[in-house]
């Protein structure tokens, strides 16, 4: 049994490679991650409170 599922496995691996190098292009799969540029706010004295 054990040979026989080595068999199989090693049939289809060989028999699914060419279909595999020839399948979809991974260049494409993700998006470019793009982030919105941050808005500078003036720090003023009012707005730092250390702790009191």
């Amino acid at each position: 049994m054990k040979s026989l599922i080595t068999a199989v496995t090693l049939s289809a691996s060989l028999l699914a490679a060419p279909a595999m190098a020839m399948g979809i292009s991974s260049l494409n799969l993700t998006r470019d991650l793009t982030f919105p540029t941050p808005i500078t706010e003036p720090v003023t004295q009012d707005q730092v409170k250390p702790g009191k």
